[in-house]
Formats: C-alpha cells, structure tokens, sequence
C-alpha cells in the first residue's frame, strides 16, 4: 500500500471510529465529538476520498439515527438534531441540482418528524 493510500485509509478509518463514538454517545457530555465527526466527513470530502452526496448523506443518516435514539441521553440526542442540519444543508442542494427535489423534501421532512418527536420525548 502507498503512503498515499495508507493516509487516505487511516483517515478513513478515523472518521468511522468517530462515528462509532457519536452513534453510542461514548462522550456524551462533549458535544464538540459530534463537530468532529462532521469536521473529518469535511476533510474526506473535499480530499475527494468520499463522493459529496454520499458523505452528506452518511452523516446525517448516522445523526438523525443518533437523535431518534430513545435510549441515549436526551441532551445528547437534541445536539445530533441539530446537527444533522449541517450535513442536510450541504446535502440538499446537491440532490436539487440532480434533479431529486421528492427526495430532499423527504429528508426536510424526516428531521422535522425527528424533531417533533424528540419535542414529545421531553
């Protein structure tokens, strides 16, 4: 394996751990985890090591599961909300310019779904 490669799968790599550690709130009580998930999901993107629709899409998914999570700790799932917003920004446009406006509607719709629900949690 390259340098190259070796760097890409190690960034890889980290960025999956990290998403491991924001789905199970392994640090629940810093939520600057889940800026670095988003961060690293950043970098990979713009490094061209993930497509940026796909990427996007894999954080928000990942953070939307995360909120909608009714056995992790409340606060916790209210910061992965909120932040599943970022990727859907970025995410939504892209789908738009493909055509796929049904298809960010949906996602828009599925967060608000999420957010009531969390609402109806508290």
């Amino acid at each position: 394996m390259t340098t190259a490669a070796s760097g890409a799968a190690q960034l890889i790599a980290h960025w999956q751990r990290q998403s491991l550690a924001v789905r199970l709130a392994y640090d629940a009580g810093h939520p600057c985890t889940i800026g670095c998930y988003l961060a690293q999901g950043r970098k990979l993107i713009e490094r061209g090591l993930l497509g940026a629709a796909d990427g996007e899409e894999r954080m928000y998914r990942l953070l939307l599961q995360t909120a909608t999570d009714v056995m992790l700790p409340e606060l916790w799932r209210e910061f992965c909300l909120r932040a599943a917003l970022h990727p859907l920004a970025r995410l939504a446009p892209l789908l738009e310019a493909a055509g796929d406006v049904e298809r960010a509607g949906a996602l828009y719709a599925r967060w608000d779904l999420a957010w009531r629900q969390l609402q109806a949690d508290a």
